[in-house]
């Protein structure tokens, strides 16, 4: 153990000593690991237990400690990290749950009371940091430096500290307490500047990396600030207030279609979006002079001090973000990128000190280009200085960055998934550094040289490398001058999909909105990420898909293809983004169909005359007719998939289909959501199609969540539903019950009939509605034959947001 590591340390302890000298064990099997990464390990799952250290005069605290669960014996336990302990019954506690949430809890002589609680991925061998402040009644809980519960209690003024399980294993490492309640920052990663800030949290509205350095004659980057507000909806008023002189904010409400290809943004300017929902479609924004090869220095009239924030980029017919002609100090920051023609964010031609934050790149191919071409040395060299910090790299191809000329390039703290040519490339003699990064499925995490390029620095450290390649490295770089925290690579993945792109943030200079991964209290969800199944398909003798069957993995479309039309049961499980023979491909009785890591469809399944059929976990992207059909079917599991912009509907179920539940699903960036019901004619349906929907996350889909002909009961609760022309519409005699959903920005929430369809019964009850229209019901309907506890609709945001679509279930 050593103490007084700094001047406000009170204790810290790594057991690199190899014992638990101070601290005092209750309960348990409680020894310090062996190996060279020593932590104090609790080992046994059959009971509670605690381990306490401190002193009882310690009043205004925070203390912090690394935990990896490894393992739970049960559904609903939790490992825990304790301040202001009276007693080994009585103290403040922050607990990780194996059900997915966080709580801030006192105990009181052994009866426990939950102050707030909100939901976080958590599974068995990944690694948390822990964070509980107490400052006289305030109490704050952090998960991997984001603040996620907090309350004010006056129960305890002062106290020990402890860590504790309650049947669950865990390993405990890193135990800090620091007084004035200011909080520790996690770890740092040697040989780095000293830390400053919480790894996980979008912080204030400020930029950090290379665009908080003074230089260039500009101090840091404030965008707008200063300058008017002004709100745009339509490309013309766009493009003339990018375009205009003086510093302002400009507000961009919706999708605006941008006639293409590149529209200027001059200096001093904010362009950040309202919502979730906003951004640009068919053109890119321009962040610079135009080329002039003879221009060698930063001229005096170069654009500077821009913000793009919380944008959709869509689409887009050369670049989606230009940053050109020695433009400086840029922050482009939470937004989020689809598809277009050339790069997602290509900062070239002596351009310096951008910081590129918080983004989610999705299947993006040339994604960063960072330096113009081999040939760019005299406007390149000693500039390009760029971090990189906090972006999802989901399923981009290549250029993440791509580095020619810059130094120092900072790449830290992102998180790369199946990433299909390489993940960062130092050429030219660049200088990079790669620390604190997540890879996973990544053949070549990162390499010197690329193409004709010639070698590169490039130094790596610290990062976690999951199913993927060593890397390349070579050379020496040196440390960037600002300051900043490197959070633990491998807990990147949880940190970063929470954070990482569009409607997490608020609009810069107003305080900042908490992204929908820290909400207010809110109740504990019923229903996990990784939840049992509940709903129709439970009815009928259940649905179990492949299980007792075979279990195959398969990592290209035709053997998918074969797979799924075999005649014995069968668990599939699908790696790789595939393309599969046909637009849709049957799919026959007695299977489950599982994505594991990131795996991706470009075309649908066709589940027809079938029964038992399990599908979880996979992205649909880009599919040419339904991303699932489900007709003549009976039985049917949909669960954790994500649907990405297609031809026609995300989930169909149609033609007397029967049983069948959809569940924790996000439908984005798409129209035509889910139909329940072929047609006004099909009076065969009358009877039949019973389907549960619920935790769903429709983000942006405009209809059919569902739109429901002649099944009854239909059963819609607990889905969030976000920017939508209709929600929930009932038609032709259908009866729909529509309880506890959260819509937001919905303009019918529930429809008594559509379009030419006769009406149908619907009952709506316990929904919030938040900036949407009037909700319409009529009728009554049947009872739900099967067991459902439902959440209350003021948690459903915040538990369907963290917990939706692919990639949060461990397959």
């Amino acid at each position: 153990m050593t103490t007084t590591a700094y001047a406000d340390t009170l204790f810290s302890d790594d057991f690199s000593d190899g014992n638990s000298s101070g601290w005092t064990a209750s309960g348990g099997s409680w020894s310090v690991t062996g190996d060279s990464a020593r932590a104090l390990r609790q080992s046994s799952t059959s009971s509670d237990a605690r381990s306490l250290a401190g002193t009882s005069s310690w009043t205004d605290y925070s203390v912090q400690a690394t935990v990896r669960p490894t393992a739970f014996n049960g559904s609903n336990r939790f490992v825990a990290l304790l301040a202001r302990v009276q007693s080994s019954t009585s103290y403040y506690y922050l607990a990780l749950r194996s059900n997915n949430t966080v709580e801030l809890k006192r105990l009181t002589g052994g009866s426990s009371t939950t102050l707030d609680t909100a939901s976080v991925p958590v599974a068995v061998g990944t690694t948390y940091t822990l964070r509980l402040d107490v400052a006289g009644g305030s109490l704050k809980g952090y998960v991997n430096g984001t603040l996620l519960t907090e309350a004010t209690d006056t129960q305890y003024a002062s106290g020990r500290i402890g860590v504790a399980t309650y049947y669950a294993s865990a390993d405990f490492d890193n135990v800090r307490v620091d007084s004035s309640g200011a909080g520790p920052s996690p770890t740092p990663t040697s040989p780095t500047p000293t830390p400053t800030g919480d790894p996980g949290n979008p912080g204030p509205n400020v930029a950090d990396g290379w665009a908080s350095v003074d230089a260039w004659g500009q101090n840091g980057t404030t965008g707008g600030a200063g300058g008017p507000t002004v709100t745009v909806t339509t490309a013309s008023q766009f493009i003339t207030e990018a375009a205009s002189s003086g510093p302002k904010v400009i507000q961009v409400s919706g999708m605006i279609a941008l006639p293409g290809p590149m529209h200027e943004v001059t200096s001093d300017k904010t362009i950040v979006g309202v919502g979730a929902n906003s951004g640009f479609t068919g053109g890119g924004l321009n962040i610079g002079l135009p080329i002039d090869n003879a221009v060698t220095a930063p001229p005096a009239n170069a654009v500077h001090n821009v913000i793009i924030r919380n944008l959709n980029f869509r689409n887009w017919a050369d670049d989606a973000i230009n940053v050109q002609m020695f433009t400086h100090h840029v922050w482009i920051d939470h937004n989020t990128w689809t598809t277009g023609t050339d790069g997602g964010v290509d900062i070239k031609r002596g351009s310096s000190y951008v910081t590129v934050s918080y983004n989610h790149a999705d299947g993006t191919d040339k994604n960063m280009l960072l330096g113009h071409d081999d040939g760019n040395a005299a406007q390149d060299t000693g500039r390009l200085k760029v971090t990189y910090h906090h972006n999802f790299f989901d399923n981009t191809n290549q250029r993440n960055p791509r580095v020619r000329f810059g130094d120092q390039v900072h790449v830290y703290n992102n998180y790369y998934l199946n990433t299909g040519n390489y993940g960062v490339a130092s050429t030219q003699n660049a200088g990079v550094i790669v620390e604190g990064n997540h890879f996973e499925n990544v053949d070549d995490p990162y390499h010197l040289a690329e193409g004709s390029s010639g070698d590169g620095r490039l130094v790596a450290r610290n990062n976690c490398l999951v199913n993927s390649g060593a890397g390349q490295t070579g050379g020496s770089v040196t440390n960037p001058p600002y300051t900043y925290t490197v959070g633990t690579a491998c807990d990147m993945k949880a940190v970063v999909t929470a954070q990482a792109g569009v409607g997490k943030v608020g609009v810069p200079g107003s305080p900042t909105t908490p992204p929908p991964s820290t909400p207010a209290p809110t109740p504990t969800p019923t229903l996990p990420p990784a939840g049992d199944l509940v709903g129709w398909a439970t009815q009928n003798g259940g649905t179990t898909g492949g299980a007792g069957g075979q279990t195959v993995t398969v990592s290209d479309g035709q053997a998918l293809a074969d797979a799924l039309e075999s005649s014995s049961p069968l668990v599939i499980r699908v790696t790789g983004s595939l393309t599969m023979p046909d637009a849709m491909n049957d799919v026959r009785s007695n299977k489950t169909v599982l994505g594991v890591g990131g795996a991706t469809l470009d075309n649908g399944l066709n589940i027809s005359g079938a029964s038992n059929v399990i599908v979880r976990n996979l992205t649909f992207r880009g599919w040419d007719d339904d991303a699932i059909n489900v007709q003549g079917s009976r039985n049917v599991w949909i669960d954790h998939n994500t649907f990405d912009g297609g031809y026609d509907g995300a989930v169909d179920v149609k033609r007397a289909s029967d049983f069948v539940t959809v569940s924790w699903n996000r439908v984005t960036n798409h129209t035509k959501s889910m139909l329940l019901g072929h047609d006004d004619g099909h009076t065969a349906d009358i009877g039949h199609l019973r389907v549960t929907y619920h935790h769903n996350w429709f983000d942006g889909s405009k209809e059919r969540h569902p739109r429901v002909r002649f099944g009854d009961p239909v059963h819609v609760f607990n889905n969030y539903y976000f920017g939508a022309d209709y929600g929930v519409a009932s038609t032709m005699g259908a009866g729909v019950l529509v309880e506890g959903n959260h819509f937001e920005n919905v303009t019918r929430p529930t429809a008594v009939g559509y379009a030419e369809s006769d009406p149908g019964d619907l009952v709506q009850r316990n929904n919030i509605f938040t900036n949407s229209g009037a909700p319409e019901s009529a009728g009554d309907v049947a009872p739900i034959p099967y067991p459902y506890r439902l959440d209350d609709a003021s948690g459903v945001k915040a538990a369907v947001t963290a917990g939706a679509g692919a990639g949060r279930i461990n397959p």
